[in-house]
């Protein structure tokens, strides 16, 4: 009967990380941007989350959760409207947007992102030394000023091994750095 109890037991803790690798498509990737100071556009399909020391966030357009009981969060930002644009703008901020269709512009210092899924970074204000780390898809963090064009991430963006630049976002292929 023990043995029964336990065999239950651990039948049933495994239930969560199967739900949670369903989520997860073929062919999601991720990104990762550590220590960014500048402005970064992340556009993309999926999870997003990060932290600001300073700045503010702006969603473009509408956020369009997959999951309409899933709420986005943004903490340590005070909202407003600009001209049909909600944006947060605060000092250790802290965002998350659970999984949907989103486009978000990142302005500030100590800019941290981990994305999830499918999408593409264009990081315009980035481009001096110290201006952080981008990862795309697993592989191995690249010095932002080292950046030209667009990132992408998940399909199309890369194989893994390196950082998926391209100046032509819409072509799929990525160049590794």
């Amino acid at each position: 009967m023990r043995k029964l109890c336990l065999i239950v037991l651990a039948s049933l803790s495994c239930l969560p990380a199967a739900a949670l690798a369903e989520r997860v498509a073929a062919g999601d990737g991720s990104l990762v941007v550590a220590n960014a100071d500048g402005r970064l556009v992340v556009s993309g399909h999926g999870l997003i989350f990060g932290h600001l020391d300073r700045g503010s966030v702006t969603v473009v357009g509408d956020y369009k959760p997959d999951d309409h009981s899933a709420l986005s969060s943004v903490s340590g930002a005070k909202m407003r409207v600009v001209g049909g644009k909600v944006v947060y703008t605060g000092t250790d901020m802290r965002f998350f947007f659970p999984g949907g269709k989103y486009v978000l512009v990142l302005d500030g210092l100590g800019i941290d992102v981990s994305a999830v899924g499918t999408g593409k970074l264009v990081a315009p204000g980035l481009g001096l030394a110290g201006d952080g780390t981008i990862a795309v898809d697993g592989g191995r963090p690249q010095a932002a000023d080292t950046i030209e064009g667009a990132v992408l991430f998940g399909k199309g963006g890369g194989t893994g091994g390196g950082t998926g630049h391209d100046s032509d976002a819409g072509s799929g292929r990525g160049k590794h750095g």
